[in-house]
């Protein structure tokens, strides 16, 4: 499993504080599932949105949160599964 950590900034000037985090599965490995967190500052919970959650292009996990606490930073964590993906010769019957 990869993943990808970013700081959600706090509010400023009346909107929220935003922040992407994008997870990438290494060469040869091909993404299977993935996900997402996000884990609050000093403050209420609440004020921490995970707003997408979503497979992109390639073998990527991309996710967005806002944070609505003027004070506090919070941490998005995007998520890859990965798995190495093997050819299975054909088989026939006799």
């Amino acid at each position: 499993m990869e993943s990808s950590e970013v700081t959600i900034p706090p509010a400023a000037g009346g909107y929220p504080g935003r922040a992407v985090a994008v997870a990438e599965c290494p060469a040869g490995e091909t993404r299977t599932g993935g996900g997402a967190v996000v884990t609050a500052g000093n403050s209420y919970a609440d004020r921490y949105h995970l707003t997408a959650s979503a497979p992109i292009s390639g073998e990527r996990w991309w996710a967005f949160a806002t944070n609505s606490d003027p004070s506090n930073a919070g941490t998005l964590k995007a998520y890859a599964i990965c798995a190495k993906v093997v050819k299975n010769p054909t088989l026939t019957t006799p």
